[in-house]
């Protein structure tokens, strides 16, 4: 795996609307089916962004004949804003947002294995870990509140208040630090 593809893939896994998103679902009655709700939209979402890339691609290849020459390419709750916290409709509409459109640095993660010119299956084992670590903040949560919802939701409960008190910090030093990465590479990509 191109090693420009893990950081990408961690960078993307830190997304501060999903975060939120499984703290709000952390809370109140019926976590079980707000967890699936979402779950439910974001498979959707990936479904069908999914087919219709395979469908544009099948009519892009359709209308390009290829290059003989070229070579082949490899609910309840005290106040108002808490109801609507735990609503499932909520929970839907959250995993179809935050799946529709994939994250700008998840598409850089994709094209450093796609620019890596590996063989298929080393691509599909590569994107597969890619997703993983992405993912690892919204589904590895998810899966806790399914297991253990208690427990689960006091976690969340203390990482949501850790991100209050630190995430400014948090985005401050990742800034400055690929930032920096950005330099340095830019400044010796110059010079080779």
């Amino acid at each position: 795996m191109p090693p420009q593809t893990l950081a990408l893939a961690a960078a993307a896994s830190i997304y501060p609307p999903a975060v939120a998103a499984v703290i709000a679902l952390g809370r109140g009655r019926q976590l079980r089916s707000r967890v699936f709700a979402f779950v439910l939209a974001a498979f959707l979402v990936t479904y069908a962004t999914g087919v219709a890339l395979l469908i544009a691609l099948a009519v892009r290849l359709r209308r390009k004949r290829p290059d003989p020459d070229a070579g082949a390419q490899p609910p309840g709750g005290a106040s108002r804003i808490d109801r609507y916290l735990t609503s499932r409709r909520l929970a839907f509409a959250l995993g179809i947002v935050l799946y529709v459109v994939p994250s700008p640095i998840y598409i850089g993660a994709a094209k450093t294995i796609a620019d890596a010119k590996l063989s298929p299956s080393a691509e599909l084992l590569d994107l597969a870990v890619a997703v993983a670590v992405m993912l690892w903040l919204i589904e590895l949560p998810m899966l806790l509140l399914l297991i253990v919802p208690g427990r689960a939701e006091r976690v969340l409960e203390e990482t949501h208040r850790w991100f209050a008190r630190n995430g400014q910090t948090l985005a401050i030093v990742a800034s400055a630090a690929a930032g920096a990465y950005l330099a340095i590479k830019g400044v010796l990509d110059l010079g080779s």
